[in-house]
């Protein structure tokens, strides 16, 4: 099961944090790269061993996912950053819109 955590830190911290917590998720390339090796080692041999292949693939997929997972946390923490540091000037959300009612034109007496 998955949890969100938070907690605070000085706007200016986030780039450091960010960085901290992609460096930490390092591993999973890590990991997934030894997997990878060890699946392409099996499968040149001449003992063939799918199901233990066939489980590795699989660890090597759920390790990437989390990885995926993390990096869009990250994602989104540095789009709130980039927000925060230099907000956009809100759109007139009454723009295009008109005062009055609009009038109906007449129909033509041709």
């Amino acid at each position: 099961m998955r949890v969100k955590l938070s907690y605070s830190v000085n706007l200016d911290e986030v780039p450091e944090i960010v960085a901290e917590l992609i460096e930490d998720e390092s591993s999973h390339l890590s990991y997934c790269d030894h997997l990878i090796t060890e699946i392409c080692d099996t499968l040149r041999q001449e003992d063939e061993n799918f199901s233990f292949v066939l489980n590795k693939i699989d660890k090597v997929r759920t390790s990437l996912g989390e990885l995926d997972t993390r990096l869009n946390e990250m994602d989104s923490v540095l789009r709130g950053f980039v927000i925060a540091k230099d907000p956009q000037p809100e759109e007139d959300t009454n723009y295009g819109k008109f005062q009055t009612p609009y009038e109906i034109p007449k129909e033509s007496t041709k």
